[in-house]
C-alpha cells in the first residue's frame, strides 16, 4: 500500500471512509449514507473544505454550507414546479420529503444531497492511490422515480493520489427510453487570510446572465465583459453567484478555476463531462464554492424553450462519465 491508506470509522452513527496520503499528510473523508458527502479534506491538519458543525447537525438542518455535496439529477434551481423533456411535462410532487425548495420556492439541488441509500462497492489502497467507489440504483426507489422518472444508476469513485483528489462519476441509463442527465458538485472552500485579499482565476470565456432568482435566462456575454481580469481577479468586497462556460482547456483537455489566499491555493480542474462552472462567493461569509456542473442551471427547461441545445441525453444502455480534481497547495 506504500504511502496510501483507506480506513473506515463511525462518526456520530454514520459510516465514513477515510482516504489518506501519508507522505503528504492529506486525508479525505466520505460519508456515503449522507448524500455521498465529502465531509472533510485536510492537508497538514488544515481544512481545504469548509468544515460543517457536525454530521448530525448537517443531517438535521438539511442545508448545505460546507464540505462537498453531490447534486443530481439536476443542480441548483429549476425555474418552476415542473420541467420538460422532449415535449413532455413532468410535475414535481411537493408532498414527498425528498424535494428541497429554495427561498423563492424553486426546486433546488436535486434529490440526492441527503440520500442514505448509497452502497460502497469497492475500496482500497495501492500505487494508484487510496480510493472508495460508491453506487446508487436510483431506479429502484419509487420516491426518487416519482420526481424524476428516468431509470438510471450512479457510480462514483473518489481517489486520493499525488496530492490531489480525483472524483469520477458515471451515470448509466438502465431504462428503455432516453435519459436527460445533469449533475454537479458543490465544494465549499476557504483558502485562508482575509476574504478581501483572495484572488480568483476563472478560465472560461462565457458568462451566463441570471435572473433575480439566480436562474439562467439563456443569455450570455463574454467573461471579459463581466470580469475584465477574470484570470487573476481580486475578490475584494464583490459578491459572486455566477455561472460560466466555454472553459479554456489545455492540450490534455483540462480546464481550470482557482482561488488563492495569502499562502493557500485551491484549484478545481475540469475534465471530461464538466463544462460549466458556478462560482459562489457571498460577501457576508468567508467561503467560496467552485462548482463543476455538466450543464447550465435550469437546463431541462432551457432546452425545451430553445435557449440551450447541449443537454446531455443518454440512449438506453449508454453511460455518461464526468471527472474533476481538487488540487490544494500551500497548506
Amino acid at each position: 500500500m506504500g504511502n496510501y491508506r483507506v480506513s473506515t470509522q463511525d462518526i456520530e452513527g454514520f459510516g465514513a471512509w477515510r482516504l489518506a496520503d501519508l507522505s503528504r499528510d492529506m486525508t479525505y473523508c466520505l460519508v456515503p449514507g449522507l448524500g455521498n458527502f465529502g465531509c472533510e479534506f485536510k492537508v497538514n491538519g488544515k481544512d481545504v473544505l469548509v468544515p460543517i458543525p457536525s454530521l448530525s447537525h448537517y443531517a438535521q438542518v438539511r442545508r448545505t454550507g460546507g464540505g462537498n455535496p453531490f447534486l443530481a439529477p439536476w443542480a441548483n434551481r429549476i425555474d418552476r414546479d415542473h420541467y420538460f423533456f422532449r415535449g413532455e411535462k413532468y410535475l414535481f410532487n411537493t408532498t414527498l420529503k425528498n424535494l428541497r425548495l429554495d427561498s423563492s420556492g424553486l426546486p433546488t439541488h436535486g434529490l440526492l444531497v441527503f440520500e442514505s441509500r448509497w452502497q460502497v462497492v469497492a475500496s482500497g489502497a495501492n500505487e494508484d492511490g487510496a480510493f472508495v467507489t460508491t453506487h446508487l440504483d436510483f431506479y429502484k426507489y419509487p420516491d426518487l422515480m416519482a420526481q424524476f422518472p428516468f431509470a438510471q444508476t450512479y457510480e462514483v469513485t473518489h481517489r486520493l493520489k499525488g496530492g490531489q483528489l480525483e472524483v469520477v462519476t458515471q451515470v448509466v441509463n438502465v431504462g428503455f427510453s432516453p435519459l436527460p442527465a445533469m449533475m454537479a458538485y458543490h465544494p465549499y472552500f476557504c483558502p485562508g487570510g482575509p476574504r478581501e485579499e483572495w484572488t480568483l482565476g476563472i478560465g472560461a470565456s462565457t458568462h451566463w446572465i441570471l435572473d433575480g432568482r439566480n436562474v439562467a435566462t439563456g443569455e450570455n456575454e463574454p467573461t471579459s465583459r463581466f470580469l475584465p481580469q477574470a484570470q487573476d481577479f481580486a475578490l475584494g468586497k464583490k459578491a459572486l453567484d455566477d455561472e460560466f462556460s466555454d472553459l479554456e482547456r489545455d492540450a490534455d483537455g483540462l480546464g481550470r478555476v482557482w482561488v488563492k489566499g495569502r499562502r493557500q491555493k485551491i484549484e478545481v480542474i475540469y475534465g471530461e463531462g464538466f463544462d460549466f462552472a458556478v462560482v459562489y462567493a457571498p460577501v457576508e461569509k468567508n467561503l467560496i464554492c467552485i462548482e463543476p456542473q455538466t450543464g447550465p442551471t435550469n437546463v431541462f427547461n432551457l432546452q425545451h424553450e430553445g435557449k440551450f441545445d447541449g443537454l446531455i441525453v443518454l440512449e438506453p444502455g449508454k453511460t455518461f462519465t464526468a471527472r474533476y480534481w481538487i488540487v490544494p497547495s500551500g497548506f
